[in-house]
């Protein structure tokens, strides 16, 4: 999932304006004060002690995956004691690896690339508007992948996946909510790029926008007969119609959001937002396409 395609890239020590001076001074708030290797991290970006956003070193950040339940997930997978690798130069790319024995790209077990950044809406939604700021972590890619896994017909490939998948998202979820409540964000962003991955974050995830979200679960339920691989496979070929006017409904990208305070996350509970999600859910009806989705398989596969 990519989006950085939908959200600008941040100067970070323009924008910040100095969040972590204030971060750990919020009584209740359960996050501790910053270090002094964060400050510098926030303020300019420099990170000469490799920590996970200033903060974490590898030992801290083992401690987070214990506790997020992640590396007993995947002891309980085969995969004992995984190497951690983290890269964590570039403020923007934010990243922490698990490798299964050896550092190699063919024993990768987790790979999350991250950002802390301001968002802004772009475009009025709700009490919210393009001046509104909120600071965000933000999921540029998550992959999780067992390597010596294979696809079968029951767990078949699903799109963008070269290795089949862990079943450890929940424990992930649980680690950037972990990292999200100690550096005093307002919510995890991330914009799905495929129908199936926005299906999995919205176990916790909630489209910012409540249309947006209402168009989801209209699809999300119109199409729940239909074996996963095919759906999401379908609707990135753009074989999508909105039943309503027959028109082809391509895959919308947006920001779907786990809100953890403030507006953000009383505006994710409100009734308007319900209200407004229920209409669109309830005003969409889709199908797919299935002789054009055969016609572009038939173009795909072709030599």
């Amino acid at each position: 999932m990519s989006p950085a395609t939908m959200i600008p890239r941040f100067d970070l020590r323009r924008l910040f304006g100095l969040p972590l001076l204030s971060a750990g001074e919020t009584p209740g708030t359960g996050a501790p004060p910053p270090l002094d290797s964060e400050l510098l991290f926030d303020l300019t970006g420099e990170n000469p002690e490799n920590r996970l956003f200033g903060r974490y070193d590898p030992a801290e950040l083992r401690d987070r995956l214990v506790a997020s339940g992640l590396l007993d997930g995947l002891s309980e997978r085969g995969y004992p004691d995984p190497v951690l690798r983290l890269s964590c130069a570039d403020p923007s790319d934010q990243r922490i690896c698990l490798y299964a024995g050896e550092v190699a790209r063919g024993r990768l077990l987790l790979e999350v690339r991250l950002q802390l950044a301001p968002f802004h809406p772009r475009r009025p939604i709700g009490p919210f508007t393009e001046a509104s700021s909120f600071r965000m972590l933000v999921i540029h890619w998550l992959v999780l992948s067992s390597p010596d896994g294979t696809f079968t017909v029951d767990r078949p490939r699903l799109p963008g996946q070269e290795k089949p998948g862990l079943g450890l998202l929940n424990q992930t979820i649980a680690l950037l909510k972990a990292f999200s409540r100690e550096l005093s964000v307002d919510g995890v962003l991330d914009v799905p790029d495929h129908f199936h991955t926005a299906l999995f974050y919205s176990r916790a995830f909630r489209y910012l926008d409540p249309e947006a979200e209402g168009r989801f679960l209209a699809i999300a339920r119109d199409l729940s007969g239909v074996p996963l691989t095919l759906a999401s496979d379908a609707i990135r070929e753009g074989c999508l119609v909105d039943r309503t006017d027959g028109a082809s409904f391509p895959w919308p990208p947006a920001e779907q959001v786990l809100a953890l305070r403030g507006p953000l996350r009383r505006f994710l509970r409100s009734p308007s937002y319900r209200e407004a999600r229920n209409r669109a859910l309830a005003d969409h009806r889709f199908i797919v396409n299935w002789d054009l989705y055969r016609e572009k398989i038939a173009r795909r596969e072709r030599p």
